[in-house]
């Protein structure tokens, strides 16, 4: 099986996937400053878009990872905050890795889907690890 050696930027391996395919990228929500739930969404989703562009040239990630958040897979109003966090537990246990935004320890749903990924023996990247 092939494997991706990820390093940090001092060079040191951080991590080794066999055959990565997808990443979750956990951010917070709830846990934001914005004042509506609809204000913290569109602040986080933009937040995600933004990390998908920067992680998807960072050459220590394999090209072509598929990269996938919350927002993928939960539309606005779409689902109960339940049935989300349900969805998004799925596509973490689906996922190869995860990166965790900053403030993810304020979030609980950040938190749930990093014990997801710690239970199932994913690779967990934080934002100031890399």
């Amino acid at each position: 099986m092939e494997k991706t050696i990820i390093k940090t930027e001092g060079g040191e391996v951080f991590a080794e996937i066999e055959n990565p395919s997808k990443m979750y990228i956990a951010t917070p929500i709830n846990a934001r400053n914005e004042k509506t739930f609809k204000e913290k969404y569109l602040a986080a989703k933009h937040r995600v878009n933004m990390l998908k562009e920067i992680l998807q040239y960072d050459e220590r990630f394999p090209s072509g990872m598929e990269m996938v958040s919350s927002f993928d897979i939960n539309p606005l109003g779409a689902h109960t905050e339940s049935q989300a966090m349900g969805r998004c537990v799925t596509e973490v246990m689906e996922s190869d890795a995860i990166y965790l935004d900053h403030g993810w320890q304020s979030s609980n749903g950040c938190n749930l889907e990093y014990r997801t990924a710690k239970i199932y023996g994913k690779v967990i990247f934080e934002y100031d690890e890399l």
